[in-house]
């Protein structure tokens, strides 16, 4: 229940939020992002940012890569919360 107003503010499921910290995303997410689920998670795993998903963020692929890499897998999946309680 640790994640229950984080989930609650981004419009997903606690699991939700819970697997995107384990680097695996769900349809929600994928449907509130409009980015596929794949891109999200390569984001996460290996802080590799296809187009959509930079696009999403606001940057171009190179500079959404580079902001990944300074944040770490965490502040990666912090940073696409912060998007999912903005949107």
């Amino acid at each position: 229940m640790i994640h229950a107003d984080t989930a609650s503010r981004a419009g997903v499921s606690i699991g939700a939020i819970e697997d995107l910290f384990r680097g695996v995303a769900h349809k929600a997410i994928e449907d509130r992002l409009g980015v596929p689920m794949g891109y999200i998670e390569d984001y996460i795993n290996h802080c590799s940012a296809a187009a959509a998903l930079a696009d999403c963020l606001g940057f171009n692929m190179l500079a959404a890569e580079e902001l990944g890499s300074h944040l770490g897998k965490d502040g990666r999946v912090g940073l696409l919360i912060g998007l999912l309680i903005a949107g």
